[in-house]
């Protein structure tokens, strides 16, 4: 998912799907490549799936608003997620991408766990 309204400074790019070994450094990677800069990542697993979320900028601080250059980052971004990491010995890996709808239940789910009710003074 790529938010150019969820932050006044950068683009926001949330990334989801199977965690695996370098799955970060691929990720990270893909946005050099794209030449851009990741001002703040906050990076969460969920079992054996990650959820990422990047702010990104251009060079020259901006956000990415070109429609082009948002299609080339997310072709890149779902060629690391597609990709398969090497299963280990004897073992078969199977590849996982989720959809914005468990992302956004993800979500959901954690922040009611995270947030108790307000409790009355006596």
């Amino acid at each position: 998912m790529v938010d150019h309204h969820a932050s006044e400074t950068a683009t926001v790019v949330e990334v989801s799907g199977a965690d695996r070994p370098g799955l970060l450094a691929a990720l990270s990677r893909v946005f050099s490549d794209e030449g851009l800069n990741i001002r703040s990542a906050h990076v969460a697993s969920y079992g054996e799936r990650a959820v990422d979320s990047f702010y990104v900028v251009d060079r020259k601080g901006r956000k990415i608003t070109s429609e082009q250059r948002v299609a080339e980052l997310r072709a890149a971004l779902e060629a690391v997620l597609d990709s398969r990491a090497p299963a280990p010995e004897g073992r078969k890996v199977a590849s996982a991408r989720a959809s914005a709808r468990d992302v956004s239940e993800l979500g959901r789910r954690t922040r009611a766990k995270s947030v108790s009710p307000p409790t009355e003074a006596r």
